[in-house]
């Protein structure tokens, strides 16, 4: 079930593009972000409510947040549709785990390996021949705004890791929807538009756009990836793109060129492996001697403290343990032949 409820997340993502791009033909793109923010809201604000939760929110990094992503983001996103196709966009917006990489290597001081290092230049790559191989609705490109949108996700990506990790995917995602909705609301005050006349059809699209795109996705995504190895999500997220165009051929919104396609495979492949944790280096059997005597000399008193099955030794070497009355010297071999 759980694996279901992943891959309906990431579908979920996918097809939300070509439905904004399609409701992009009448409506503006200010508007459309406004709807979208507001159903993915009114949306989560009714799940909150339902299983009754007290959401813990961090107003004052929510703020600031809350206008970048999903504000910001889908008010540029649905700007580069105005004269893009919906699988231009999708295969582009694809990118966002690399722009999240690279700002985790220029703010946080991440590291990539030799390998990785090739596979994040190949994407980037790939980004430029998604982004300039395609057809152009109009003589202008708007292309550089799906860029624009990708690196607002890598800002919020980052500032999460750094200042949000204790928060709920949801908690969060509810604040930051509320934010948007308010501050893009006031923006179409100022801006003086009127609320446009459309088709029933074109309502729905930017409706569902909305629930596809900012409310559905995040319950899901947040339910699944507590009950599926840590590595599972990465590799499911790379079906979005693909969700992504199917969508946009079936509802008529422009299929990729060949030359798109080479980029968007090259791009879904680096994401993967730059994504991907390196395995750990299995320790020797001496190593784990010696934290067994230290466990032994420490005292197991923290034994209570831990969920059953979980080993004592090997989680208090790797996490801060401020119970143990003892720190072991750190000898590989034990000190006492004769214990």
């Amino acid at each position: 079930m759980s694996y279901a409820i992943l891959l309906a997340a990431v579908i979920s993502w996918g097809i939300s593009n070509p439905l904004a791009d399609l409701a992009i033909t009448k409506l503006s793109p200010l508007f459309l972000s406004l709807l979208e923010c507001s159903v993915g809201f009114l949306f989560l604000l009714a799940v909150t409510i339902v299983k009754r939760i007290k959401p813990v929110i961090p107003w004052r990094l929510i703020i600031p947040i809350g206008i970048l992503q999903p504000g910001l983001a889908w008010l540029l996103g649905n700007i580069g549709y105005t004269h893009e196709t919906a699988s231009t966009g999708v295969l582009i917006l694809t990118g966002e785990t690399l722009f999240t990489v690279l700002l985790g290597i220029l703010w946080l001081g991440d590291r990539l390996s030799f390998k990785k290092w090739i596979f994040f230049i190949a994407g980037f790559a790939g980004v430029f021949i998604a982004g300039n191989t395609g057809i152009h609705e109009h003589s202008t490109s708007t292309a550089v705004f799906f860029l624009m949108s990708a690196m607002t996700f890598g800002v919020y990506a980052n500032v999460v890791r750094r200042y949000l990790d204790d928060y709920t995917a949801t908690d969060l995602a509810l604040g930051q929807t509320f934010i948007s909705t308010i501050f893009l609301g006031l923006f179409f005050i100022l801006s003086e538009q009127s609320i446009p006349t459309v088709s029933t059809s074109i309502w729905s699209s930017a409706i569902l756009s909305g629930l596809f795109g900012v409310g559905l996705p995040f319950v899901a995504f947040n339910y699944a990836i507590k009950m599926l190895p840590g590595s599972t999500p990465g590799i499911y997220l790379n079906i979005v793109p693909i969700a992504g165009i199917a969508a946009s051929i079936a509802l008529g919104r422009g299929a990729p060129t060949w030359m798109q396609l080479i980029g968007g495979l090259i791009v879904i492949i680096s994401t993967y492996v730059v994504s991907r944790e390196d395995e750990v280096t299995l320790m020797t059997q001496r190593e784990l001697d010696a934290i067994a005597r230290e466990d032994a000399e420490a005292g197991r008193l923290t034994r209570d403290k831990l969920e059953p099955g979980v080993d004592e030794s090997l989680y208090y070497r790797r996490n801060t343990n401020t119970l143990k009355p003892y720190v072991y010297g750190g000898d590989l071999d034990d000190p006492d032949p004769n214990r």
